[in-house]
């Protein structure tokens, strides 16, 4: 299905090739895992008056039978998109790992 990217609009060039190279290599191992998958990517800036701005990124893995979500906050942009997407990993292995013990039948304890 593919990539949506919301909000870019906020960002300049670079930061905006910088997120689309980023989530793209991401969706590639998201994708493995779940087939019919769509990311929806959500980028605010927030912009003060010094120099610096802090990021929020939210992602938002669709499927047909699942919702997944991640979301971090940084000063930096590339370092709140690995963030997000190292906590979208793990929300997809904490996943998989409840529906397997379901199947199995192991005790949670």
């Amino acid at each position: 299905m593919g990539v949506i990217y919301n909000r870019l609009k906020d960002l300049n060039v670079a930061e905006m090739q910088e997120v689309k190279h980023l989530t793209e290599g991401a969706y590639a191992k998201f994708q493995r895992d779940f087939y019919k998958s769509k990311l929806i990517v959500d980028i605010h800036k927030f912009e003060k008056a010094g120099a610096r701005a802090k990021y929020s990124v939210h992602f938002r893995l669709e499927g047909p039978s699942l919702l997944l979500t991640a979301e971090e906050v940084d000063w930096e942009l590339s370092r709140a998109l690995h963030k997000t997407i190292a906590n979208m990993g793990q929300e997809i292995q904490h996943t998989f790992k409840r529906d397997a013990m379901r199947k199995t039948g192991k005790k949670p304890y």
